[in-house]
């Protein structure tokens, strides 16, 4: 009894690992349905914890045209992701090429002149967990499963739970979506009004690409019960099916349910950054930094778009909050250092490019970060000191497009002055 409560101790405090190790010696010769359960919680918290609970929403992904059984191939203007470039746009993108890393290096968060949000070191909104859709043959239970229902009364009062640890067990750590499915279809009857499973199955049918099932599911667990997950869940749902008209009206749904709730804001806003609806997607990020005046993504991309804007002694301002409430990174000191250039505090540009490059350790970035000081020194007038941080950024990384053009124009500038 004393190894039994020191192993639920430890689940309880969170010391997975310790737990896992004293529940296999514990269970080592003999079985015991309680500690296999608990070791299975075990194993799916520490699962979802390193896939941050979260299933992240895949913006503008690739679609297979060979899928694809929708008649019109062009959608209509202001109805999907995939859009014009317009003017707007086009300037940024050649502010992006004057000043900062070339354009394919945004999404990374790397905020130079053409910074985007930091939207990789943040958790989104509904990320797919990484359940793989291993649907070969076998029965419904097979024997590598530690606990099966069928062993479980359906009047135990443990039936649910056990039932729901098995389906989450399945889900995330054998990433059978199968075996999960019909974990769903045993547990759930006709008269069952428990949210939860219409929710999972949703999960499985999601994982699966079926996403008309997934917004029947869905939509009759919102019926159910107004829970934010289902929200977030549709969201990504119509995101991937390149609907955003229809993800925006799901996030007023939920809006009106959760006021002011942070995650479906974020949503909101980015899907209309997607779309290329800028002002409304700022108006979106300025909430949720008025409901959380830490979040990385929104204050990032404020400053973006005031630094887009001419507006860098704005931008310096949030990029300075950024570097009050979050981890020091050589991105933050990357763009105060490009913002301090074009608000001409030169005592403080050439120490946050240092700085910057202090804290790097990727190549990439180290080679954008000397591209950008080949910026300050030709701010400067000095065309060879430039010339030389560019020859140092195609040392560290030779495919800086960037850098490898604005050199070849530096030289034939040199070659006209002799």
């Amino acid at each position: 009894m004393e190894l039994e409560y020191r192993i639920l101790n430890l689940y309880k405090t969170r010391q997975y690992n310790e737990c896992l190790k004293l529940s296999e010696a514990a269970l080592c010769g003999k079985n015991d349905r309680m500690l296999e359960f608990v070791c299975m919680r075990a194993i799916t918290v520490q699962a979802k914890i390193a896939i941050n609970g979260y299933e992240e929403v895949d913006y503008c992904s690739p679609q297979n045209e060979f899928a694809s059984t929708a008649v019109a191939k062009t959608p209509r203007p202001g109805t999907s992701f995939a859009r014009e470039c317009n003017l707007k746009t086009a300037q940024k993108a050649e502010l992006s090429r004057k000043t900062a890393t070339s354009t394919a290096l945004k999404s990374r968060g790397i905020s130079t002149a053409g910074s985007r949000r930091t939207r990789t070191t943040i958790s989104t909104s509904s990320r797919m967990s990484r359940a793989v859709t291993a649907i070969d043959g076998g029965s419904t239970f097979s024997h590598n499963v530690p606990v099966s229902l069928r062993f479980i009364n359906k009047d135990d009062k443990l039936f649910l739970p056990a039932a729901k640890t098995l389906f989450e067990y399945v889900f995330y750590c054998e990433g059978d979506v199968r075996k999960a499915i019909d974990i769903v279809f045993q547990v759930q009857s006709e008269e069952s009004t428990d949210w939860w499973w219409n929710f999972s199955l949703a999960r499985c049918y999601y994982a699966l690409g079926m996403y008309r099932n997934t917004e029947d599911c869905l939509r009759l667990a919102l019926k159910r019960n107004k829970h934010i997950s289902i929200y977030l869940r549709l969201i990504a749902m119509y995101v991937g099916i390149n609907q955003p008209l229809s993800a925006l009206e799901v996030c007023k749904q939920g809006l009106a349910v959760f006021h002011n709730y942070t995650p479906l804001l974020i949503e909101q806003a980015r899907i209309h950054d997607e779309i290329g609806n800028t002002n409304l997607a700022v108006k979106e990020y300025r909430a949720v930094a008025v409901e959380d005046p830490s979040n990385l993504e929104a204050v990032a991309s404020i400053a973006m778009y005031n630094f887009y804007n001419d507006q860098p002694e704005i931008a310096l301002r949030y990029y300075r909050r950024l570097l009050a409430t979050n981890a020091a990174g050589p991105e933050i000191y990357n763009n105060l250092g490009l913002c301090c250039l074009y608000c001409n505090q030169w005592d403080l540009t050439i120490t946050c490019f240092v700085q910057a490059l202090y804290l790097c350790t990727s190549p990439d970035i180290r080679s954008n970060i000397w591209f950008n000081l080949a910026h300050v020194a030709l701010s400067t007038g000095d065309m060879n000191l430039a010339r030389r941080c560019l020859q140092v950024s195609l040392a560290i990384t030779s495919s800086n497009v960037s850098a490898r053009a604005v050199l070849r124009t530096l030289d034939l500038r040199l070659a006209a002055r002799k």
